[in-house]
């Protein structure tokens, strides 16, 4: 959920709740990932896939493992004294060759390590799922991406002349209720509301678009809000139900939940921001349910690699599916250049990625497959100002030394 936050007001009003879910269907405990040591914190190591296992972006041999498991945690606990962050959670898989590491707290005030496996907030990393959702839905007759949303959803402005397509890849022109006063200042004076998508819709209904439908691209948090109400409808399903059974559970990403719409998996980290200098927690600043399906998901470094791999490897989608989630319009996103139905494409050492980043209140996020150099990169923070995109070209540039 990119640009979700608004540090100044945030910073001074932050107070933490505890947040909980209230559907049936519950994820599998977490378990505690060590290091080679058998202690927390720190790297997890670099294991070879196998015998003759391959390592390293030009297929060094699985004797490389190690060195590499070496070189990535260094530029790791680099990246986390560059950016001054509280903690930081990486992994790594590259031929042959799987690396889990950390660096840092994941609990500054009871002086915590972070863990190699633990739970992050990560922000609109959650588009990717909800588009590849969207995307089973249509390879099963049940939608259209030509459909107009209003055959699903009320109250959207211009309904009638969107597309799901619009939503899905942000040329829609509808504007970001992230970006309302408003919304700020009701979200800080009570921390706890529940936002329903339909008074998210109607702040945005008050507003102007950005441009006519299919005339621009606009990154707007609001079209995923749209897109889980339109999944709801064409499935008859919640979303957060739906998101379980069609992708967590056949992809196996059992450390991974849509908070909010499910119970919460115990031992998420704590995000910050800093105000004066100083942290903040700003874990729960704001109920879960402001982000919803534009970046309510929680998850850890191996499930999101994990579901980036068989999400572009065709083991969740089909090809047609797979065709429309990677047909780009031109996105100037930083260091995006591309952006599909809920997938982002950027360059880098490795060659093209695909993937998308994320950023929260205390958390930002980044997971990329650069599918020629068949190596997945995801880094996630626990500071809301932290670069965790630039840590990616950080270990990216680990994988292309000589």
């Amino acid at each position: 959920m990119c640009r979700v936050l608004r540090r100044t007001a945030i910073l001074a009003c932050a107070s933490v709740v505890l947040l909980t879910g209230c559907t049936s269907a519950s994820p599998a405990p977490l378990d505690q990932a060590t290091d080679a040591h058998g202690n927390g914190g720190g790297s997890d190591g670099v294991g070879s896939a196998g015998p003759g296992g391959m390592g390293g972006a030009g297929g060094a041999p699985a004797a490389s493992c190690d060195e590499l498991s070496a070189a990535l945690q260094g530029a790791l606990d680099g990246a986390m004294e560059a950016q001054r962050l509280p903690g930081v959670a990486a992994a790594v898989h590259v031929g042959g060759c799987s690396w889990l590491g950390a660096a840092g707290v994941a609990d500054a005030e009871a002086n915590l390590a972070m863990q190699p496996g633990d739970l992050f907030r990560v922000g609109s990393i959650t588009k990717t799922f909800v588009a590849a959702l969207a995307l089973m839905l249509r390879a099963e007759g049940r939608l259209s991406l030509d459909d107009a949303v209003s055959m699903y959803v009320d109250g959207v402005p211009r309904g009638e002349q969107i597309s799901v397509r619009q939503i899905l890849n942000h040329t829609s022109g509808l504007y970001d209720f992230t970006e309302s006063d408003a919304f700020w200042a009701a979200a800080l004076d009570d921390p706890t509301h529940t936002w329903t998508p339909a008074e998210l819709i109607e702040i945005v209904a008050s507003k102007p678009p950005y441009f006519e439908p299919g005339q621009g691209f606009a990154y707007s948090n609001t079209n995923y809000i749209i897109a889980g109400l339109l999944i709801e409808v064409a499935s008859g399903e919640p979303v957060g139900e739906l998101l379980r059974t069609r992708v967590l559970e056949p992809a196996e990403l059992a450390h991974t939940y849509l908070d909010g719409a499910e119970p919460a998996l115990p031992g998420l980290v704590h995000g910050y921001g800093r105000s004066r200098g100083e942290l903040v927690d700003t874990t729960s600043a704001v109920d879960p349910s402001a982000a919803g399906t534009s970046g309510a998901l929680v998850s850890t470094t191996s499930d999101l690699t994990s579901f980036y791999r068989k999400l572009l490897d065709g083991t969740l989608l089909g090809p047609a599916e797979l065709a429309e989630m990677t047909t780009w319009v031109d996105a100037p996103l930083g260091e995006v250049n591309g952006y599909g139905l809920g997938l982002s494409r950027r360059e880098s050492s490795l060659g093209v990625q695909y993937g998308h980043d994320g950023s929260i209140w205390g958390f930002t996020s980044s997971s990329y497959y650069a599918i020629d150099s068949d190596a997945s990169i995801t880094v996630l923070v626990n500071l809301e100002s932290g670069d965790a995109g630039r840590i990616v070209d950080d270990l990216s540039n680990v994988l292309v030394m000589p």
